[in-house]
This record gives C-alpha cells, structure tokens and sequence, in this order.
C-alpha cells in the first residue's frame, strides 16, 4: 500500500505493473487473508498501526477482485480506467503535431506492438495494454530467472522508453505539482 501509494504519485506506470504484480499475488494466495498475512504482510516491517493499513489494503483489494470477477485473471476496474485514460494520451501524443520525440519512440515500438498483440490473439487490447502486459510478462520471466531473447528485450526497453514518456506527460498534464 505504501509502494502503491508512493508510485501512483510519481510514475503511474509504475503503479500499474506494481498493481499487476499485487494482483497476481492476491491470486497466489487464494484471496485468503489469513495466507496473504503470512505470505506478504508479515515481510513489512512496520509500526502496528501502519501494518493494519496494509491489510485493510490488501482485505479492500481482495473484496474489490471478488466483487469485479476478476479471480482468474484481468484488472481491478481502478487499474483499467488508468490503462484507458493512458491510451487515451498516447492517441492524443501521437496525434500532435508537437510531440515529435513521442512520434520517434512509437515509431520505434510499433512494430513490437503489432507483433505482441498478434500473438497475444486479443483483438481489443489497446497499444499501450499491450505494452503494459508484455512489460509485465518479462518482468515475471526475469524474476523467475528464464532465458529472455535479445529481441524480446530490445523490444521491452522500448516499451519501457515510450511509456516513460506517456508517465511523464501524464504527471505534468494530471499531476502538475509533481
């Protein structure tokens, strides 16, 4: 919850993957609280009354997954209104005359999109979903120390280059004081 809270302010990107990862986690565990303590909550070192914040976080986020029907697999509607409102600026960046550098860093990744999306067979994923899951598949793959192409990773840090940018347009555009 504070790594959560820390990253939606500073790189919504971020919070994203983070979110994901937290998911995937409540997933693990079976949306067992008594598993998430012993598995996830009880690694924080915190003060009591900061450790009762996190588990009422993560008990919110097990109710919100139940209640979305998102056990399986999928997103928490919060984190899908993220993953649309930053589509929504990378249409608008790459529709603006004024934003050549965008323009430069999608050209790059566009080609690894279509190629994602084509063998992600999922039609209605948006550009940057398609970017976010495949950022979010590697990052599993490379935890779990499996070999990785040099493709597949010249394709992620483009990935990563371009929605740094739309991270970065997003905090000046949504966040200005940041």
């Amino acid at each position: 919850m504070l790594i959560a809270r820390e990253k939606y302010q500073t790189n919504i990107v971020e919070y994203i993957l983070y979110m994901f990862h937290i998911e995937d986690l409540i997933r693990l565990n079976h949306f067992n609280m008594e598993e998430l303590e012993k598995t996830v909550i009880s690694k924080y070192h915190l003060p009591e009354n900061q450790l009762n914040e996190v588990r009422e976080w993560y008990a919110d986020l097990v109710r919100k997954m139940e209640k979305e029907s998102v056990q399986e697999s999928g997103h928490i509607s919060s984190v899908k209104e993220l993953i649309f409102k930053l589509n929504d600026l990378h249409l608008q960046l790459i529709n603006s005359l004024e934003e050549e550098r965008y323009l430069e860093h999608y050209k790059w990744a566009s080609g690894y999109i279509k190629e994602l999306k084509a063998k992600m067979n999922n039609p209605e994923l948006t550009e940057v979903e398609v970017c976010l899951d495949g950022l979010y598949a590697f990052m599993l793959l490379k935890m779990r120390g499996d070999e990785v192409t040099d493709e597949t990773t010249q394709a992620m840090s483009i990935f990563s280059q371009m929605l740094r940018y739309v991270s970065k347009r997003y905090n000046e555009m949504f966040r200005p004081n940041v």
